[in-house]
C-alpha cells in the first residue's frame, strides 16, 4: 500500500461559513504537521470512482444524495503520486504556483518569493523564451460566441444528474447560491488566495467523485511549485523549462504516458488539462498574459502527447472562468460569468467534467492511434489505422517509434505530425504524414490539397510516391469541434463570417519512406546525386504532372532509398503548397521557407510597401531556390556532418534570415540577396566561405549554377521594371525554354558527378562508359542537349531528357 499523505485542519482559517467548517475534504498546507493517528488517511478501495484519499474514520460516509464527505488530504511537494496500474488509488495532490492570468491570476510564487534572487531572475528569462515560441499562435485568437455557454459539453452528463448532485451536495449554499468556500465574504474584502485554492479543489473533487464516474483513472492534483517539464524537437531548447499551473487533472490510460526520470510521476504527457486559480485583489495580470501562459501549456500537450487534436484549459476566478479551446485553427476562449448561479452552474459542472473525461475523444485526442504501456507507464509500442479513400481498405499499421519522425512546434496551422510505420504483411517500412490543411484559398476558391497533388505525380522519378490517403480523416475539421460547435447549427453561418476562422480538415497520407534530409548526406557524392534527382524530379513535377512546388528547401529534399537507381537518389517531397501551373498568377504572398526565397519572392512580399510590380512564382523561382541549398550547404558544412566552426560571414549574414515576419526582416533579406545575385559584377561564390571539404568539382558546379541563377534573376528583374514586358513575351515559359533551362542545370550536376567519380579510386569495374559532354559547366550553352552517361556501383547514370 503506498504511503499515506497527511491530512490537515487548518485551524478554522478562511472558514466563510458554519457549513464550510463542518465539511470532511481538508486540503493539506506544504509544511503542515502531521494529523491525529485516528484520522490517518488511507487509500479509497471501497469507492473505485472515487477521486480522492479518505480518512479510515470516515470511510463509506456520504452526504445523501451522493456528494462525498471524505477528506481529500493533498499530496505535498515531493511525495509520490499514486501507481499506475492502482486503478483506485486517488489523490489530491499539492506542490507554489506559476502563473496564470488576469484579476483572475496571481503572480508567479518563484518570482514573489525571490523577487531580487537569480533564480527570480532566471525565472523570468525562462518565461520570456516560452512565451517568444507561442507568438506567432497568440495572432489567431478568437473569443467564443456568447452561446457557447449553453452548448459546451452538453454530453457529459445529463441535466437530472447535475440537478440532484446540486440539491445535495453541502458545498453548494442553497439560500445564497454559491459554492461555499470560494467567494470571500469577509469584511476588508481582501480573498484569501489559498482559501479560494482549497474552495475550488473541494468543489471540482466532489464533481469529478459524483458525475464524473471516472473508474479511478483521472485526480485532481494541486501543481503550484511542482515543476512540468518541457519537451522541444531538440533537447537543449527545453532544457530547465518548465510549468506550474495551479492544478492539474492528472490522466491514465494508453494515451498519456508518465514522465521518466521523475519521482512526482507527473508532466505533461499524462495530464488531461491544466487549471489556474486566480483571485481578484492579487497583482493583476493582463489578460493578455493568461492567455500565454495557457498557450504555453497547451503547445507543451500537443508536444507530449502527439496524437491530440484539440487541448481545453481554464482559468478561475472567485466568480468567473475563463475557458481555453487550441486547436489548428487557433486559440478560441469564452467566458463564464457569475458560476455560481443556477443559469451557470450547469456551465460550470459540464467544464469540469469535460476536462477530465474518461473518453479519449471528447479530451482531443485521434483515437486511431493506440498506444502499449508497461509496468512504468511508458509507452513501448502502438499502432495506427486508415482507411484509403480509392479502395475503401481499412489497415493498421505498427509504429516504428513511439515519437513521431517530424512534428511541428507551433499550435497553429497545418500541425503536421509524421509517424514511421510497419506493414505487417509486407514488412515494409512507410511514412505517414497526417496535416491539417485549409478548406479554402485566400481568394476563397477550393484550394489544390496535397493528396491530390500527390495523386497527379504517381510514378514520377524523383518524387515521392503516395500509397494510400484520408482526405478527410474520421470527418475530423477544426470547425466541428473548436468554439464553433459550442453555437447551435442554425447560428454557426453567421458566427463564422463574423469571426473569420479558417477551418481545418485533417488529412492523413501514407507514402513510401525514403532517407535522410539532404543536408545530412553521408558525402560529397551522395548529396550531388540527390541534389540531381530531386531537381529532376522537380522537373517531371512542372513537365508532366503540371505542377510547381513552390517549397524548395533542406528539409523539402531527401535522400533515396539505400542502393536506390540514378533518378532517385533525391526525392522531392512535400507537395502540401504546389500549385497547378495553369493556376499561376502574380500574389503578393511569400511562399516557402525563408532561407530559400528567390529575390522574385521577396520583392513581391514587400510589394505592399515598394509599389513594385508583382512578378509570377514560376520554376525560374524555384530553380533559384535549389541553387540557395545547394550554396548553403557548401558554405555550413566542411564535410558530412562537420559544420564549419565558425561558419563564414557572409553565412552568418545568411542564416538570421531564416525567419520574415515582418517588411523590415525581409528588406534585409532582399539587400542580402542582391548583394550576391544582382550586383554590378558577378559575385565569385566560391569566395564566400565554402568548406575546404568541397572539391573541385562541386565548386565548378556552384559556380556554374550561380551564373545561371544571376542570369535568370537579371532577366526577371528586368521585366519587372518594364511594364508591358512578360515573360511570356521573352518566351521563358515556352515549353522548349522551360526543357533548355532545366537540361541546363541538370547537365551542370551530371558533369560535377562525372568529375567527382574520376578523382575517386574506384574498383576496376566502375570506369566511365561514355562522356559526350565536353565541355564545362559555366560554358554550357541552353541550347545544347548532350547526354551524359557513365558507370557506378555496376550501373549506368545518363541525363535523362525527355
Amino acid at each position: 500500500m503506498p504511503p499515506a499523505c497527511t491530512s490537515v485542519s487548518d485551524g478554522g482559517q478562511n472558514q466563510p461559513s458554519a457549513a464550510a467548517a463542518e465539511r470532511a475534504m481538508k486540503i493539506a498546507k506544504p509544511g503542515a504537521s502531521a494529523p491525529d493517528s485516528n484520522a490517518r488517511p488511507v487509500f479509497n478501495n471501497e469507492q473505485p470512482g472515487a477521486a480522492g484519499l479518505i480518512s479510515e474514520a470516515d470511510q463509506g460516509s456520504t452526504f445523501e444524495g451522493g456528494c462525498s464527505t471524505k477528506p481529500s488530504p493533498v499530496l505535498e511537494s515531493g511525495s509520490s503520486s499514486p501507481n499506475r496500474g492502482d486503478s483506485d488509488n486517488q489523490v489530491v495532490a499539492t506542490a507554489p504556483s506559476a502563473a496564470p492570468g488576469k484579476a483572475m491570476l496571481k503572480k508567479p510564487e518563484p518570482e514573489q518569493e525571490a523577487e531580487d534572487t537569480a533564480e527570480a531572475t532566471m525565472y523570468k528569462a525562462m518565461i520570456k523564451i516560452q512565451k517568444e515560441r507561442v507568438m506567432g499562435d497568440l495572432s489567431s485568437m478568437f473569443s467564443c460566441n456568447r452561446l457557447f455557454n449553453y452548448c459546451l459539453h452538453k454530453d457529459v452528463v445529463t441535466e437530472e444528474r447535475i440537478k440532484v448532485f446540486v440539491e445535495t451536495c453541502p458545498l453548494y449554499d442553497q439560500e445564497k447560491q454559491e459554492w461555499i468556500g470560494i467567494i470571500d465574504h469577509s469584511v476588508d474584502d481582501v480573498p484569501s488566495a489559498t482559501g479560494l485554492i482549497d474552495g475550488l479543489a473541494e468543489v471540482i473533487l466532489a464533481i469529478m467523485e459524483e458525475l464524473g464516474d471516472l473508474g479511478g483513472r483521472r485526480y485532481l492534483m494541486k501543481s503550484q511549485g511542482l515543476r512540468l517539464f518541457h519537451q522541444e524537437e531538440k533537447p537543449e531548447f527545453a532544457a530547465g523549462h518548465y510549468s506550474s499551473p495551479t492544478f492539474v487533472i492528472v490522466a491514465e490510460g494508453p494515451s498519456f504516458e508518465r514522465p521518466q526520470h521523475d519521482s512526482q510521476g507527473v508532466g505533461f504527457g499524462n495530464i488531461a488539462t491544466c487549471i489556474d486559480v486566480i483571485t481578484d485583489s492579487d497583482v493583476e495580470v493582463q489578460d493578455n498574459e493568461i492567455a500565454e501562459m495557457h498557450t504555453i501549456y497547451a503547445r507543451q500537450i500537443f508536444f507530449q502527447q502527439p496524437n491530440r487534436r484539440f487541448v481545453q484549459t481554464c482559468v478561475i476566478a472567485q466568480e468567473s472562468l475563463r475557458f481555453f479551446h487550441f486547436d489548428r485553427s487557433g486559440i478560441h476562449h469564452g467566458d463564464v460569468y457569475d458560476f455560481h448561479s443556477k443559469y451557470r452552474i450547469k456551465l460550470f459542472i459540464r467544464i469540469i467534467l469535460g476536462l477530465c473525461s474518461l473518453d479519449e475523444e471528447t479530451l482531443g485526442f485521434d483515437t486511431s492511434i493506440q498506444w502499449c504501456l508497461d509496468a512504468d507507464g511508458q509507452k513501448v509500442s502502438g499502432t495506427l489505422t486508415t482507411t484509403d479513400d480509392e479502395t475503401k481498405v481499412e489497415k493498421t499499421y505498427d509504429l516504428e517509434s513511439v515519437r513521431p519522425v517530424f512534428q511541428a512546434s507551433s499550435i497553429v496551422g497545418t500541425g503536421t505530425t509524421c509517424w514511421s510505420v510497419r506493414d505487417r504483411e509486407s514488412n515494409k517500412v512507410l511514412f505517414v504524414k497526417d496535416s491539417w490543411r485549409t478548406e479554402h484559398s485566400e481568394d476563397g476558391t477550393i484550394k489544390m490539397v496535397e493528396y491530390k497533388n500527390l495523386k497527379r505525380a504517381r510514378n514520377l522519378e524523383g518524387v515521392v510516391h503516395m500509397i494510400s490517403y484520408e482526405a478527410d480523416h474520421f470527418g475530423w475539421q477544426t470547425k466541428n469541434f473548436e468554439a464553433v460547435d459550442y453555437v447551435p447549427p442554425e447560428n454557426r453561418r453567421s458566427y463564422y463570417a463574423r469571426r473569420w476562422v479558417e477551418n481545418r480538415i485533417l488529412s492523413r497520407i501514407v507514402t513510401e519512406l525514403y532517407g535522410k534530409d539532404i543536408h545530412r548526406s553521408e558525402s560529397e557524392r551522395e548529396l550531388l546525386c540527390a541534389l540531381r534527382d530531386a531537381l529532376g524530379g522537380h522537373r517531371n513535377l512542372y513537365l508532366k504532372a503540371q505542377l510547381l512546388h513552390r517549397d524548395i528547401a533542406w528539409s523539402n529534399i531527401v535522400l533515396g532509398k539505400p542502393r536506390a537507381p540514378p533518378g532517385q537518389e533525391g526525392i522531392l517531397i512535400d507537395l502540401d503548397i504546389a500549385k497547378l501551373v495553369s493556376e499561376l498568377k502574380p500574389e503578393a504572398d511569400v511562399i516557402g521557407h525563408c532561407l530559400f526565397f528567390s529575390i522574385g519572392i521577396l520583392i513581391n512580399g514587400i510589394s505592399g510597401e515598394t509599389g513594385d510590380r508583382i512578378l509570377t512564382h514560376d520554376y525560374l523561382d524555384d530553380l533559384q531556390s535549389f541553387f540557395y541549398v545547394l550554396a548553403s550547404i557548401m558554405y555550413f558544412y566542411d564535410g558530412p556532418f562537420q559544420k564549419q566552426r565558425p561558419v563564414g560571414r557572409f553565412m552568418q549574414e545568411w542564416v538570421k534570415h531564416q525567419h520574415c515576419g515582418s517588411y523590415s526582416l525581409m528588406e534585409e533579406h532582399l539587400e542580402l540577396k542582391k548583394s550576391f545575385i544582382l550586383s554590378k559584377r558577378p559575385t565569385n561564390p566560391c569566395k564566400l566561405g565554402v568548406g575546404r571539404h568541397w572539391s573541385t568539382a562541386s565548386r565548378k558546379l556552384l559556380q556554374g549554377f550561380y551564373t545561371f541563377t544571376r542570369e535568370m534573376a537579371l532577366l526577371k528583374e528586368g521585366i519587372r521594371s518594364s511594364k508591358n514586358d512578360t515573360m511570356s513575351n521573352r518566351g521563358l515559359l515556352a515549353e522548349s525554354t522551360v526543357r533548355q533551362n532545366y537540361d541546363r542545370v541538370l547537365q551542370m550536376f551530371d558533369i560535377a558527378i562525372v568529375e567527382l567519380d574520376k578523382t575517386t579510386a574506384l574498383p576496376s569495374s566502375r570506369t566511365l562508359a561514355t562522356l559526350n559532354v565536353k565541355r564545362k559547366a559555366d560554358e554550357t550553352s541552353a541550347e545544347s542537349n548532350p547526354k551524359a552517361v557513365y558507370s557506378d556501383k555496376n550501373r549506368a547514370r545518363r541525363r535523362k531528357v525527355d
